[in-house]
């Protein structure tokens, strides 16, 4: 009778630690990254009251008589699933992805948490929460790399910082420069020769023209009277008859003068083209000067003779490619200074472009010395790629700072990756100068892998310092430390501290992880807390009256 009252005892015991499990749950319900509990119970002590006996001599076997004599507490085990992530758009706040925890402490006691509530004081000291315990990470040197130790320490930001100018030592330019951005000069006819009104070809006779109102005779003159693409005058004139009398004979005549067709460069070419008009070309692409126009001139002593003769309209300018693209770069003191790269397209030789570059509109100059490598030329392959970029790099004294050199990269000699041509629109645009003026820190933000990036006035980031990341082989082994902190125990094992490069754990900043308490499991788990409870307080209560009954059998 007695065992009874005591395993009854025992089940309000389990049951009542049960409640307090859940009941620590549903008060951290809104605790930053808390892990919910869970309670699991184990069979206590048994009586033996008669033991197993085997079969022997023909008798079967017989299970052992034993009472249970309760219940006790096996495990109160802490549930360590990822909880959900809350938006606060807090820069401080950060959240864990993974089974990491931040580390928080000093230099000498460390603790861990999921809680990633941050703050900021006045000196820029990164804290938990509370403002007792710095977060521990891994800082970086000046130039953004983390210093290579596996020590950690207290994770500081500098707010106020200054970040030294520096001197641009280059300039990348990108895209692309149009093949087909210079253009011949061309002018064409106002009316086509025609023959019964056909349009002629070459071989027609100028009497067949229809253009031809009185019949020319030998010593009619056609005069041509030009300028070249230089601006040079031309004055030619056909003789009918003593130089031919076709209109092919005419065009061949004009086109093989040298006064006309020049030294090539100069010089430009007549055609007719499938509708009888006449078609001036220049022999080169680029700006040009040219200009043409034809009279008639009846020979004195014969008959008199007519012919109607085109005016010329321009039908495309003479156009050397160019391209303009400017950058800002930076001396030693961080003055800004602008580069303009003046490009223009070679129309004597093909696929190349020459170049020069005029530093702060001119200011800067050879004139005084203090300006050299301003001039050059790139070349492209048959293909668009670069085959050489030659000239530079760019080189002058600012006013009160030290020399500037600065290296034009156009890109990697065949390859696409700078300046190609193609016959497409040009872009070609400084994309990128490694100088900047002094900034100072003004913010940050933390990235997916913890590392604290600095942006400065000066448009700037760099890489402060990163945060650290410790593991478990047991989390479960974690003891709680108060203000959500755990400390690590023989059963935890050692923490693993690191930083993890977003491998196996990712930051979020901005955001926070909610408890993982589910209020609906728990309230569940409460009913059924309190059933048991009620039943084992059940079993006290038919235990006295038994027991009552038992001393009033002397009655």
């Amino acid at each position: 009778m007695m065992t009874s009252l005591f395993s009854a005892v025992s089940g309000l015991t389990t049951h009542q630690t049960k409640m307090d499990v859940i009941s620590d749950n549903l008060a951290n319900v809104n605790t930053i990254g808390y892990k919910q509990s869970r309670v699991s119970f184990a069979t206590g002590f048994s009586q033996l009251m008669q033991p197993a006996e085997g079969p022997v001599d023909g008798r079967g076997g017989r299970n052992a008589v034993e009472v249970g004599l309760g219940t006790r507490i096996n495990s109160v085990d802490r549930i360590f699933g990822q909880g959900n992530f809350e938006n606060t758009g807090n820069r401080n706040d950060l959240a864990i992805q993974g089974d990491g925890f931040f580390v928080v402490g000093d230099e000498q006691q460390r603790f861990f948490t999921r809680a990633g509530n941050f703050q900021i004081d006045a000196d820029g000291s990164l804290l938990a929460a509370g403002g007792r315990m710095h977060v521990l990470g891994r800082l970086a040197d000046s130039n953004g790399n983390l210093i290579a130790s596996s020590a950690i320490e207290p994770l500081s930001l500098p707010f106020g910082e200054k970040d030294p100018a520096r001197a641009t030592t280059e300039i990348r330019y990108f895209c692309n420069l149009d093949a087909n951005s210079s253009k011949k000069q061309s002018y064409a006819a106002s009316f086509a020769f025609m023959e019964n009104g056909i349009p002629a070809n070459r071989s027609v006779e100028l009497n067949d023209l229809d253009q031809a109102t009185a019949q020319l005779d030998d010593g009619d003159v056609i005069r041509l009277t030009a300028t070249r693409r230089d601006g040079t005058t031309v004055d030619l004139a056909f003789t009918y008859g003593t130089d031919g009398t076709t209109v092919g004979d005419l065009i061949d005549h004009f086109n093989g003068a040298d006064g006309f067709n020049g030294e090539g460069d100069q010089g430009s070419q007549l055609t007719l083209d499938a509708s009888g008009k006449l078609i001036l070309n220049d022999n080169l692409a680029g700006a040009s000067e040219t200009t043409i126009s034809m009279s008639f001139e009846d020979a004195e002593g014969s008959e008199a003779s007519s012919m109607l003769l085109p005016t010329f309209v321009n039908t495309e300018s003479g156009v050397t490619g160019s391209h303009t693209v400017s950058i800002y770069v930076y001396d030693s003191r961080g003055e800004q200074h602008k580069v303009e790269l003046n490009l223009t397209q070679d129309v004597t030789t093909a696929n190349k472009w020459n170049w020069e570059a005029v530093v702060d509109d001119g200011a800067i100059s050879e004139i005084n010395d203090r300006l050299t490598g301003s001039t050059g030329s790139v070349s492209f392959n048959s293909d668009g790629s670069l085959l050489s970029f030659d000239g530079g790099p760019l080189s002058f004294t600012p006013p009160q700072a030290q020399p500037l050199v600065v290296n034009l990269n156009a890109g990697t000699v065949g390859t696409f990756d700078g300046i190609t041509q193609f016959s497409s629109p040009t872009t070609t645009i400084a994309l990128h100068q490694d100088g900047h003026a002094m900034g100072v820190l003004s913010d940050f933000t933390v990235d997916n892998a913890g590392k604290i990036i600095g942006s400065y006035s000066n448009g700037i980031t760099r890489t402060l310092g990163q945060i650290a990341i410790a593991r478990f082989a047991n989390p479960s082994g974690l003891t709680l430390s108060g203000e959500n902190t755990y400390s690590s125990t023989v059963n935890s094992g050692d923490p693993l501290i690191g930083v993890d490069n977003g491998n196996v754990n990712q930051i979020f900043a901005g955001h926070l992880e909610l408890s993982t308490v589910d209020m609906a499991e728990q309230f569940t788990e409460m009913i059924i807390a309190q059933r048991g409870f009620q039943a084992a307080s059940r079993i006290i209560t038919v235990a006295d009256q038994l027991l009552n009954e038992v001393t009033q059998l002397k009655r």
